[in-house]
């Protein structure tokens, strides 16, 4: 009779220990599709970010040019042939940041630092923001890696200069065989309570949903006229 009781309970305790393990895989699963979903939305915005630089940007230049070439051709004195020069070395000029930006091939050539020099250089010199670079490499870092720290960068300073119109930004980098450490920290009007969580909120969501796919964390601490830090760190992992 003891051994009937005993039976009894050890096939409760596994039906309760199999039926946790059954709720934890679908919780599991039900991440992995809530990620892959955000994943896929982060590129669709990149893709109507792209389009819509081109259309605003490239597809004017190249419209004025046109205009400007049928007047040419029409024997119109007022319209000098220069202009229409300048307007075709803008579009070309254009074209090459956005082709660059999309993938810049420094990325790929050169690595992860000559590539943050580059987006550091272009982005802080049209808006004249000052941008310190400070970077500690002590491994190598797998292109998959490499290109997560590039587009987390991009955004932020992205965010820094035009959302936040920062005029100092501190970015630091520190990388080792299984650690990386990212910290964007300007000086900009800061965001109020609660924007940092909104997924939505200035392309926040894409950098914590980047981070997250490969298993790290990223933090922001921001308030209005405080500035914003943002911090990623991925670890336990071989960077390369």
């Amino acid at each position: 009779m003891s051994n009937n009781t005993d039976m009894t309970k050890l096939v409760a305790q596994l039906n309760e220990k199999q039926k946790q393990i059954s709720q934890q895989l679908y919780f599991g699963n039900e991440q992995m599709r809530g990620l892959a979903k955000r994943v896929w939305r982060v590129q669709e915005d990149e893709r109507k970010h792209i389009a819509r630089e081109l259309h605003d940007g490239v597809g004017q230049l190249l419209t004025a040019l046109i205009n400007q070439l049928q007047q040419v051709q029409k024997g119109e004195p007022t319209i000098a042939l220069s202009e229409s020069i300048d307007l075709a070395r803008q579009a070309l000029s254009d074209t090459r940041v956005i082709s660059r930006l999309m993938r810049p091939r420094i990325l790929d050539d050169l690595g992860l630092i000559p590539a943050l020099e580059w987006l550091v250089r272009i982005m802080g010199e049209p808006e004249e923001a000052e941008i310190e670079f400070h970077h500690q490499i002590n491994a190598d870092i797998d292109s998959d890696t490499q290109t997560l720290a590039f587009r987390v960068i991009q955004e932020a300073l992205t965010n820094a200069i035009k959302h936040a119109k920062a005029k100092t930004i501190i970015l630091n980098v520190i990388a080792t065989s299984k650690l990386l450490m990212i910290k964007i920290k300007d000086d900009g009007i800061g965001m109020p309570q609660g924007t940092e969580d909104n997924p939505d909120g200035f392309g926040l969501g894409a950098m914590r949903d980047r981070v997250s796919a490969f298993g790290g964390q990223l933090t922001i601490n921001s308030s209005p006229n405080q500035g914003c830090e943002i911090k990623v760190l991925v670890t336990g992992r071989e960077m390369s």
